[in-house]
């Protein structure tokens, strides 16, 4: 089954209400709210874009916002993380001035293999075959975003 990484975009009244505490994180029924679901590719993407496996400087640390400051109190066996509608638009904007080349170009599967980057770690894999994996979910979280930032919604991420 593995770690699966989810966003949920939320308007950002109940954003507020979860981050105040007001509204559990657990009270939000995804049926109701714009969710993408990126299976495994989460930390692939993360590591691609920031060369990190959390944290990372902001626009791109926003995309898979494993960051201390943006943690949410909740009660998931994972942490769950949350970006604002600003940051939202910031990370949309960085996302779309990403071309093919450029991201091939930030791609290292040596390196993502030396630093057991989730999922490869413990796995045979091909270059190009990895490659794509990430990719097609990488133009859904830029499609997702760019959605997400015309209707300025927050984010919400977690891993289950």
């Amino acid at each position: 089954m593995g770690m699966v990484g989810t966003y949920i975009a939320v308007e950002n009244l109940l954003l507020s209400q979860i981050i105040n505490g007001d509204k559990d994180i657990l009270e939000i029924d995804p049926a109701q709210c714009q969710t993408l679901n990126v299976d495994k590719s989460w930390q692939a993407i993360q590591y691609l874009l920031c060369n990190d496996v959390d944290g990372g400087e902001p626009p791109m640390g926003y995309v898979v916002p494993i960051r201390d400051e943006n943690e949410l109190d909740c009660e998931f066996d994972f942490d769950a993380f949350y970006i604002t509608a600003k940051q939202v638009k910031e990370s949309s904007d960085y996302l779309n001035s990403l071309d093919d080349n450029t991201l091939m170009n930030m791609y290292d599967f040596e390196l993502m293999e030396e630093n057991k980057i989730y999922p490869l770690h413990g796995k045979e894999n091909e270059a190009g075959i990895f490659y794509e994996y990430i990719y097609s979910y990488f133009s859904k979280i830029k499609n997702f975003f760019e959605l997400t930032a015309e209707k300025g919604y927050a984010i919400i991420f977690y891993i289950m």
